[in-house]
């Protein structure tokens, strides 16, 4: 059978375009490899650093340590247990005590202070204060606080370490690291992209050298690792921890207390701005009480624990953190939600 001879010059017309096409895109991957492995030569990083993960912890078995950060004016005294946690608390409950565990970042960790003066100190102490009468009540608390831990990093400690303590409650604090821009989001540190696009952006993040050029050349700040919530460079980035997944940390975070009857609870903190009237509205808030309203959380505000006036709770050198006093008054100011929480 005989093709007309117009339909034979398209058919190579169209395998000739075909090969160029194919050639174009060998020669622009070689082309790339080469730029990549020259990148590589001359020291260039990928935009993602090695070592950054989402899944850390405080060394373990700290005894009484004196710890300066950075940019802290003053050391401070930490104790730490096995499982990095700045806590005395065994495993193993005692018959009839109640346990409540509190996660959050350096704040609730208590950077800053000595041992004995967190959060969770003040809300144990008065969580076992006689209220109207009543004899004290049996209840512990477990500082599961981490420096500068997400949500996500938290649902991750919860299911590695504290859920072995079985506490009868845990308040998650929602934290502002949850809002900062980042280039790859705890969770898909820990378990990779979700999506398509969220893997290809992972990719180029982690291993490509011409990738962070680009970013250099076409945003700025792109040094940081992290972007506050307001810092908006344009430049494609997502959040630390998105709503959808702190809802799927706190969903199996719910699911694994529920074998034992427990219960998680949403809780926010005072910032300096809260303790001086110029608190204004905070991130995440509405978010909490719609997630609490969904699934019968309660959530346990903080922010206007001690007045407008109380600026001098915070450290004299860092803002950023509550002092002693500041932090048993906000643990003490939590109490009776976490007690009606509890039960007769």
């Amino acid at each position: 059978m005989r093709y007309p001879a117009g339909l034979m010059r398209a058919d190579r017309r169209n395998r000739s375009r075909l090969a160029r096409l194919v050639l174009g895109l060998a020669f622009a991957c070689v082309v790339l490899y080469l730029g990549e492995v020259g990148l590589r030569i001359a020291g260039v990083a990928p935009a993602y650093r090695s070592g950054e993960s989402a899944s850390w912890r405080m060394t373990p078995n700290l005894r009484a340590s004196s710890l300066r950060g950075p940019r802290d004016g003053h050391a401070f005294i930490v104790t730490t247990n096995a499982d990095g946690l700045r806590t005395a608390l065994p495993k193993e409950r005692a018959p009839g005590v109640m346990r409540v565990a509190v996660m959050g970042d350096s704040t609730v960790f208590g950077w800053g202070v000595d041992d004995g003066a967190s959060i969770a100190d003040g809300l144990q102490a008065a969580l076992q204060a006689p209220v109207d009468g009543a004899p004290p009540r049996a209840v512990e608390v477990l500082n599961a606080g981490q420096p500068g831990y997400s949500t996500t990093q938290a649902a991750w400690l919860f299911d590695e370490v504290v859920a072995a303590y079985t506490p009868d409650r845990v308040i998650v604090f929602v934290t502002m690291h949850d809002f900062n821009k980042v280039l790859i989001s705890d969770r898909e540190l820990l378990e990779g992209g979700s999506t398509t696009a969220a893997r290809v952006r992972i990719l180029l993040a982690s291993n490509s050298r011409m990738y962070q050029l680009l970013r250099q050349s076409m945003w700025v700040s792109t040094e940081k690792v992290m972007l506050l919530p307001h810092e908006d460079t344009g430049e494609p980035r997502v959040d630390r921890v998105s709503d959808a997944e702190r809802a799927r940390g706190f969903d199996a975070m719910r699911a694994t207390l529920a074998t034992w009857g427990g219960e998680l609870l949403i809780g926010f903190l005072p910032f300096h701005a809260d303790l001086v009237g110029q608190g204004g509205d905070r991130i995440g808030v509405d978010w909490a009480h719609a997630y609490g309203k969904a699934h019968d959380v309660a959530v346990i505000d903080a922010r206007a624990c001690c007045g407008s006036h109380s600026g001098a709770l915070v450290l004299a050198d860092d803002f950023g953190h509550l002092a002693a006093e500041g932090n048993l008054k906000v643990g003490a100011s939590m109490a009776p939600a976490v007690r009606a929480s509890l039960g007769p």
